[in-house]
């Protein structure tokens, strides 16, 4: 009769047959190899994930630079654009009823085109007169400091201007009117002769006569010669231009940038 061997808790494994041990130890070598490989997988994936990471960001990145590229090489044309009508519009006294301009830059693949045309609206709706052209219906309030002036330039070629514009005031500050006149040269450049007339005036309400546009170029200069502030109202028989609007259009590689820009023919001087 076989002898059972007495086993405690502790030595319980040991008292296991062989082959039952044998299954234990190959069960947990199997779950060791289970827990490397999953752990292997997570780097792998967070490496792989990483890396997906860091190309997309590089590859944005670049998108964003190369587009940005683009649009500044498009944006320059579209200011040179601006640059050149502004220039012929204003130094040459370019025919604005006929002018148009486009052109490439040195690099031979920025283009620009530009039209040129007259600003007639109210520069500060409503505080100096309502929303649209100054016309006689909307007349042109300008206000006055003691001691400051005001001048418009009637010298836009190629435009249509009123006959005349009528200046009155609301109160009754000493005010000096001063027009200067000058008969232009033909051709290209249109500008001034030698000879400038002025007129003096400080009687209100004022006519400022401008039927000779079409052959002479003027300035009308208000200066509140006063101790108080003073408004002045323009209203002219027609739509009166008071300065010019340039629209410029810029492309590079098919990206496209537009600009539109005001230059005005008047303006105010401090005391």
């Amino acid at each position: 009769m076989t002898k059972k061997k007495k086993c405690s808790n502790v030595l319980m494994f040991k008292c296991l047959p062989r082959s039952e041990r044998e299954a234990f130890y190959y069960w947990g070598s199997n779950d060791k190899r289970g827990i490397s490989l999953v752990l292997t997988l997570l780097i792998i994936s967070s490496v792989l994930t990483g890396t997906i990471l860091v190309a997309d960001i590089t590859i944005r990145h670049a998108q964003i630079i190369h587009g940005a590229e683009i649009s500044e090489k498009a944006y320059f044309a579209t200011e040179t654009g601006i640059q050149k009508s502004a220039y012929q519009a204003l130094k040459n006294y370019t025919d604005i009823s006929t002018y148009s301009l486009s052109g490439t830059l040195d690099d031979g693949e920025s283009t620009y085109t530009a039209t040129v045309s007259v600003d007639t609206e109210c520069p500060n709706p409503p505080t100096e007169c309502s929303a649209g052209a100054i016309s006689a219906t909307n007349a042109w309030t300008i206000s006055l400091s003691a001691g400051e002036s005001f001048q418009l330039n009637i010298d836009i070629n190629g435009t249509i201007y009123p006959a005349s514009v009528q200046i009155t005031r609301s109160g009754s500050t000493d005010t000096d009117i001063i027009v200067y006149e000058c008969t232009t040269t033909t051709g290209t450049p249109r500008v001034c002769g030698e000879t400038m007339s002025q007129e003096f005036s400080i009687t209100f309400p004022y006519t400022f006569n401008i039927t000779n546009y079409a052959t002479k170029y003027y300035k009308l200069r208000i200066n509140n010669a006063g101790s108080s502030s003073e408004n002045y109202v323009l209203t002219p028989t027609g739509a009166l231009p008071i300065g010019i609007e340039i629209s410029s259009i810029g492309v590079y590689t098919g990206y496209e940038r537009r600009l539109k820009t005001n230059l005005p023919k008047w303006q105010k001087f401090g005391i």
